[in-house]
């Protein structure tokens, strides 16, 4: 008699990122339940919540509640905490996918922060949470159109109701089992600085243009050994890099892009 092998379970790294107060927590307990740690990450006083969640019958998640930030350039230690797991630089959270919950009813706040995550190209799924709150200010968004928009799949929730989990999780399921990434970048960052962005992804060449970004201005934090962090200085000083100024650029140019998206997506 033969036996039918069944397929094994997937286990896939999730993190969880959002402005604070946007639901995030909410949103892992709903994925988790009961199956929680709370510990410290290394060498930060800072909580590291982490649990186990079934997406489907094939594929479980490893989730970690990153602490809440409103954008990627960390000021806080809890803000770099969440900064190096986004930018791959803590070795003890490796993500696969990033799940980004944005509260609708301050949506054009929170769309800084996403905007960023997207620009990293990597999976990421937007939960649109506090759907409610922004009817109840007489807003509505065309949840359709702004998936459009930013180019990545957008779920509307309430974990409160539990109401999106379902359909969170089939979207989480689909995005990984296809590798989405966004298709297209939010706003053209080689353009902020595109000799030294080039010359920093010929030494690395997984990067984005917006990761590469990162690198040059935060290389110093980042588990880099000497040799490639002076090259990088290298790049800085030979193309007079400014972070400062290339940081302000590209927030203007990012709140720009997102003026127009709520001018298409929602009414007020």
């Amino acid at each position: 008699m033969q036996y039918q092998r069944l397929p094994l379970t997937q286990t896939i790294n999730i993190a969880l990122v959002g402005n604070p107060n946007c639901g995030k927590s909410s949103i892992f307990n709903d994925l988790t339940g009961l199956n929680q740690k709370v510990g410290n990450f290394p060498g930060v006083t800072v909580d590291k919540k982490t649990g186990t969640a079934s997406i489907s019958p094939m594929l479980k998640a490893n989730c970690i509640d990153l602490p809440g930030t409103y954008s990627l350039y960390p000021k806080r230690a809890d803000e770099w905490v969440a900064y190096k797991v986004l930018l791959g630089q803590d070795e003890s959270v490796q993500s696969d996918m990033i799940v980004l919950v944005a509260d609708a009813s301050n949506l054009r706040r929170n769309l800084l922060f996403c905007t960023q995550i997207i620009d990293l190209k990597k999976p990421v799924v937007v939960a649109l949470t506090m759907i409610d709150l922004a009817s109840q200010k007489g807003i509505k968004i065309d949840i359709a159109g702004l998936e459009r928009e930013l180019g990545v799949p957008v779920v509307a929730v309430n974990p409160r109701k539990r109401k999106g989990i379902d359909q969170l999780k089939k979207t989480i399921e689909a995005t990984f089992q296809s590798r989405l990434q966004p298709p297209r970048e939010f706003i053209y960052s080689q353009m902020l600085a595109p000799v030294a962005i080039g010359q920093v992804q010929q030494f690395f060449s997984e990067l984005s243009s917006y990761q590469a970004i990162h690198y040059l201005i935060n290389h110093e934090h980042f588990n880099l050994n000497s040799k490639f962090s002076e090259q990088i200085e290298e790049i800085k000083k030979a193309n007079k890099f400014n972070s400062t100024k290339t940081q302000a650029e590209e927030i203007m140019q990012r709140y720009a892009r997102i003026k127009h998206i709520m001018q298409l997506t929602v009414i007020e």
